[in-house]
């Protein structure tokens, strides 16, 4: 009896685990996301001192993604998603006059300090003087809305908007239709600014297209991979963008608003120019 019983306890199969608990559905994720990139916006625009330029370079990328996670869900939405999305377009746009005298900065900073000749010698005078009017868009900005606290309470009104829009009707069929679009609208990107590389309208547009999807294939990749793009939105390529897009930014700031004198104007232009026409050849004569 006693083998038998010892037998019986060995043949008997242990307890199954616990399943795993189902995925949340796909659009209950969506928001999730968006949500919590709202809220790291709003915690990056209260940032303090020299923190403030990260802040609010980080702030537009969590808003930029965000919106990402809205254009997946963009016809269930409906019209109240894309009244928010506006919005937070809106709010970022705001913020790009800040962006860009850092980017201004960092720019400057990618040039070829080390190589002899004028414009090295010229970089010193050319970050103080970007530096300064740095200083004096952030005072005036935050003149008009100290601590950027107008926009972080706008950001919490907008997380409540989008809490309320009918994620549950995300499904995966149209998620796939939105990564569809994305795709074709940076094809189309491509091609138009693969017909008019000196257009640097045409370029930027392509960047932002050429963003969005990427944040879509990282946002899918965590959330559901079999849904991400098959284009091949590789990091070079948007590297190599933004690094054009930079350039491109050094180039507007040899206008009639520059910061820097006519001689400053002259010698980074030249070198703005050249760095461009680098950067663009090789994408437009990859573009189909």
């Amino acid at each position: 009896m006693t083998t038998r019983l010892a037998r019986s306890a060995v043949a008997k199969p242990a307890p199954a685990e616990n399943p795993a608990p189902p995925a949340a559905p796909l659009g209950l994720r969506l928001k999730i996301f968006a949500l919590s990139e709202l809220s790291q916006a709003q915690s990056l625009l209260a940032k303090a001192g020299d923190d403030r330029h990260a802040g609010v370079h980080q702030a537009r990328k969590r808003l930029r993604r965000a919106r990402a996670a809205l254009a997946l869900g963009s016809k269930a939405l409906g019209r109240e998603g894309r009244r928010l999305d506006d919005d937070l377009g809106q709010l970022c746009r705001g913020l790009s006059p800040l962006r860009d005298a850092q980017a201004l900065i960092e720019g400057l900073q990618r040039l070829p300090a080390s190589e002899p000749g004028p414009l090295a010698s010229a970089l010193p005078d050319l970050l103080g003087l970007a530096r300064q009017r740095r200083d004096q868009c952030l005072a005036r900005t935050l003149a008009r809305d100290a601590d950027f606290q107008r926009r972080r309470d706008r950001l919490l009104a907008m997380a409540t908007r989008l809490e309320a829009l009918d994620w549950q009707d995300v499904k995966r069929g149209a998620v796939a239709k939105s990564i569809a679009r994305s795709q074709e609208r940076l094809a189309n990107a491509r091609r138009r600014a693969a017909r008019n590389p000196k257009d640097d309208a045409r370029w930027h547009a392509m960047r932002r297209r050429l963003r969005r999807l990427r944040q879509q294939d990282h946002l899918l990749a965590a959330l559901e991979p079999d849904l991400r793009p098959e284009d091949n939105v590789t990091a070079e390529e948007a590297t190599v963008l933004g690094e054009a897009q930079d350039d491109a930014l050094l180039l507007r700031h040899c206008g009639s608003h520059s910061p820097f004198p006519p001689p400053l104007r002259k010698l980074l232009r030249a070198e703005a120019r050249a760095r461009l026409g680098r950067a663009r050849t090789p994408l437009a004569t990859a573009s189909p």
